[in-house]
């Protein structure tokens, strides 16, 4: 494989843990691509999808659950096949897949914008809101209700190894929003003195469950206890057909040391335990908040009816792996 600067970077940037956050990732990832054409070798147009596909599978690889990057990957591809069956040649593939590219990022850009107005409308004035980690569709809600005069107060959880929450909580203070960074564990302490909840999600399933940064689920129960309503920030680009893709989510892991240094898990014999992601159930959420409006958990199965057809039409981004050298 050609050697490439603009995929290099990213793929060090997802590898050190710089480049966080689902929407964030797919943008530098695609960003990466359409700076990267101008480094490819290909002299034949299914040589120029080999490769760009061979790409896209290294940034599946370092981040396998993320249905955002796995759809604009799936996206890219069918572009690039219509235009090798339209006779493009290779140079005007690569203006392709970097005009596609940016459509894409346009596209997810436009969406969270909406989902900030639309997530707005059910931010009060004087409201007390708790979040779980970093999402940017959170964000645009809470920066579009300030930008509506509307006084609130947000807390945010650390999140926990990675310390995402950190990251949202300095750019909410940014913003001027009175902000409180909490230990994850204090979630259930602190839920009597809120008024919502908002979730951002790294997928949404047809069934309507929520996959999501660890501790999203825990976060949610607490809620349903104590009465306060839960929502959920997503565009459609993260709704998955797969139906199958909550479990296999359940199952991965992060990196150990970032709990522990791995010379003390080895002289300790100490297993840790780094879950990913975490399932929310449907019935622990109120409203799933899409750039489309918002709808209850049960209403999802109708935009997967639309985006994907009837019976939906599963996409497995290890699909790509095979084009890995």
């Amino acid at each position: 494989m050609t050697y490439n600067p603009p995929i290099e970077k990213v793929l060090q940037g997802l590898r050190s843990g710089k480049i966080i956050g689902e929407t964030k990732i797919t943008m530098e990832c695609l960003d990466a691509i359409a700076s990267s054409t101008v480094y490819m070798k290909a002299k034949r147009p299914e040589d120029f999808e080999h490769e760009i596909t061979e790409y896209l599978a290294l940034f599946l690889k370092e981040r396998p659950r993320l249905i955002l990057l796995a759809n604009a990957s799936r996206y890219l591809i069918n572009e690039v096949r219509q235009g090798i069956d339209k006779g493009l040649s290779v140079t005007e593939l690569k203006k392709l897949v970097t005009l596609k590219a940016m459509e894409f990022n346009k596209s997810m850009r436009s969406a969270i914008d909406k989902i900030g107005e639309v997530g707005a409308r059910y931010i009060e004035d004087g409201d007390v809101i708790l979040t779980h980690g970093a999402s940017t569709t959170v964000l645009s809600i809470l920066a579009k209700a300030k930008e509506e005069g509307k006084k609130i107060q947000v807390m945010v959880t650390e999140a926990r190894p990675d310390f995402q929450g950190r990251i949202l909580a300095m750019a909410l203070a940014d913003l001027g929003l009175p902000t409180t960074l909490i230990i994850d564990s204090a979630h259930y302490y602190y839920i009597r003195r809120v008024h919502k909840v908002v979730l951002g999600a790294t997928a949404i399933c047809p069934n309507g469950c929520i996959v999501g940064k660890v501790g999203t689920g825990a976060v949610a129960l607490a809620a349903r206890e104590h009465r306060v309503k839960v929502y959920v920030a997503a565009n459609t680009q993260k709704i998955t057909a797969e139906v199958a893709f909550a479990e296999e989510a359940s199952y991965e892991r992060g990196d150990p040391s970032w709990v522990l240094p791995q010379e003390e898990i080895q002289r300790l014999g100490i297993f840790v335990a780094n879950p990913t992601y975490d399932v929310t159930p449907p019935e622990y959420i109120d409203l799933i908040i899409t750039e489309k409006g918002a709808v209850p958990p049960q209403g999802v199965i109708l935009i997967a009816k639309e985006i994907y057809g009837w019976p939906l039409v599963t996409f497995k981004h290890t699909d790509f792996f095979e084009y890995i050298t």
